[in-house]
């Protein structure tokens, strides 16, 4: 291509603005003084949506491994797919890693300021960056200009497609690659919009290999891609391929780790860098998270079927977001859960990342009871202040109703909130602040009148007859003696239960169920139920004394 077509290209890239040298935009970016082994790693959302759990995996990763070597986390957010960008989406993400203790070293913190000199860490403001190494490739002979229009570039593909020929641009499908310099002046004349292309060097027919720090060897076929590297809008913004390989060049990323779907372009981003001279990145690909469907199979976690996906997910039904990361460790290294047993209460910065050990997690699996079994730990462990606070701050915000009820005596809410969770085996009912309603709310007359009980009776009617229900609370309440200890209530419950037509010994119901009603552990539940809506609570002895003489004598009247 000669000079004069180049300038041309160039004139049109820039706008006619001065773009800078390579060498002018390295000087601003001078290697980094870190010790021997650091790792500097970069996590690199797109504004587009949600967070996805995902993303908070490798964030997760990413901050480990820089943590653990003295290294350096960037956050960057790569938004050159301006048409996909949600508004608020980058402050989001920033909020979101916050929230599970990731924000990062450099970029965008949770509060909007900017922390690090290795910026901008916003891809759009770094656009005459990218213009400084697109053009660099295009004077080597590596990129060169396309005014293939879509319809063109749709031809192509069915072309390939009916002679079951891999879709791409490539060989004799790469419209432009080898046009003459007449044919390019002619189009750049005609005001045709162009993209700037890679001219690649490779072929498919060959075989590359490369280490990948989590897959391991890995053999694939070369490169033979010709990708756009700069759109051909006016914002003349890069695709992620160019963008990232100078990004990463520049901001001195040591392993650039990112979900395995990039896998298969890798190939491309060794040639890249490799085009421009740059030392080849070493790679560290994540396995993708996945969950079993309704249908029974495993199955890759979707932002359309599954709002698990979400992290707003995990915001909104209000789990301790230090048990799902704490989830998430689990998943990344096998070791953790029996360090996590060994430390409950330790940081969980103490326990040593590996690599190594993510290698074997090749599809890593959300088991929601797993999730809840260590949220319901991590609560369980709390200091009943905290547990309190939780509660009330989670009612306050979603539930006023409970709220205001538990708030209007704070002495009884503090024995309602405190039931069961003392000694070595505390209750573990709380998987999240979100089931404070289900657990606590039938403590509190109001909302146990208007709405528990109402419910609680039309679906346990069905089960046991007004009548019933009304001679076992009658049974109950002739020996009931809120004053007694739990031993001297119990016994008090088997005469009741006995008088009333229950059996107390459970072959005798076996072996004559037509001489009873039940056994006593029926008799217990309907009082359960009549004093508390659900079937299943905590102890009956200590939610009677927590409930008081009153409310007992009143609910079961």
């Amino acid at each position: 291509m000669s000079e004069e077509t180049k300038q041309r290209i160039i004139e049109l890239l820039s706008g006619g603005a001065e773009v800078s040298t390579r060498s002018a935009v390295e000087y601003r970016y001078p290697a980094r003084e870190l010790p021997e082994g650091a790792e500097v790693t970069r996590f690199c959302p797109s504004p587009t949506g949600f967070v996805h759990i995902g993303a908070i995996f490798t964030a997760m990763i990413c901050k480990r491994l820089a943590g653990q070597t003295n290294g350096v986390y960037i956050l960057r957010i790569e938004d050159t797919d301006k048409k996909r960008e949600v508004e608020g989406a980058r402050e989001l993400i920033a909020e979101q890693l916050a929230a599970f203790n990731l924000q990062a070293d450099e970029g965008l913190q949770a509060d909007g300021t900017i922390s690090g000199e290795y910026g901008p860490y916003v891809q759009s403001d770094r656009r005459d960056i990218y213009l400084t190494y697109a053009i660099d490739l295009l004077e080597r002979g590596r990129a060169y200009p396309c005014f293939a229009s879509m319809e063109e570039l749709q031809e192509a593909v069915k072309d390939q497609q009916a002679k079951k020929l891999r879709p791409g641009y490539y060989g004799e499908w790469a419209l432009w690659r080898d046009r003459t310099d007449e044919e390019v002046l002619q189009a750049l004349d005609a005001g045709k919009k162009f993209v700037l292309r890679f001219r690649s060097e490779g072929s498919h027919q060959k075989r590359m290999q490369f280490d990948d720090a989590i897959k391991g060897q890995m053999e694939v076929p070369e490169n033979d891609l010709d990708v756009p590297l700069i759109k051909s809008d006016e914002s003349r913004l890069p695709t992620y391929h160019l963008a990232h390989v100078v990004d990463d060049f520049l901001m001195g990323a040591t392993i650039i780790t990112r979900g395995e779907e990039w896998l298969p372009s890798t190939p491309l981003h060794i040639e890249l860098a490799q085009a421009l001279g740059i030392k080849t990145f070493k790679y560290a690909h994540t396995p993708v998270i996945s969950i079993v469907g309704a249908e029974g199979g495993k199955r890759k976690l979707s932002k359309r079927k599954d709002p698990e996906a979400d992290v707003a997910y995990w915001h909104k039904a209000a789990y301790p977001l230090k048990a799902v990361k704490a989830y998430l460790l689990g998943l990344a290294n096998s070791n953790f859960e029996d360090w996590y047993k060994e430390n409950p209460d330790a940081d969980l910065d103490e326990f040593e990342f590996s690599l190594d050990k993510l290698k074997t997690s090749r599809s890593p699996l959300l088991d929601m009871k797993k999730v809840e079994d260590y949220a319901k730990d991590e609560i369980a462990r709390m200091s009943q202040e905290h547990f309190n606070k939780e509660i009330l701050a989670w009612c306050e915000l979603h539930d006023k109703t409970l709220f205001d009820e538990m708030m209007a005596d704070p002495e009884y809410t503090k024995a309602v909130l405190a039931i069961e969770r003392g000694g070595d085996k505390p209750r573990k009912d709380v998987a999240k602040w979100s089931d404070a309603p289900e657990q606590f709310r039938y403590y509190y007359d109001f909302i146990f009148d208007s709405s528990v009980m109402p419910k609680a009776q039309c679906d346990f009617v069905e089960e046991v007859d007004l009548n019933e229900q009304s001679d076992v609370c009658e049974a109950f309440m002739k020996n009931y003696d809120h004053s007694a200890d739990k031993d001297t209530w119990f016994e008090n419950m088997k005469k009741s239960a006995e008088s009333a037509g229950y059996a107390l010994d459970r072959k005798e119901l076996k072996e004559n169920p037509d001489k009873f009603k039940g056994g006593l552990a029926d008799f217990a539940k309907i009082i359960r139920v009549k004093l508390t809506g659900k079937t299943r609570t905590p102890d009956l002895y200590t939610i009677m004394q927590i409930l008081g003489e009153v409310r007992v004598k009143n609910r079961l009247s």
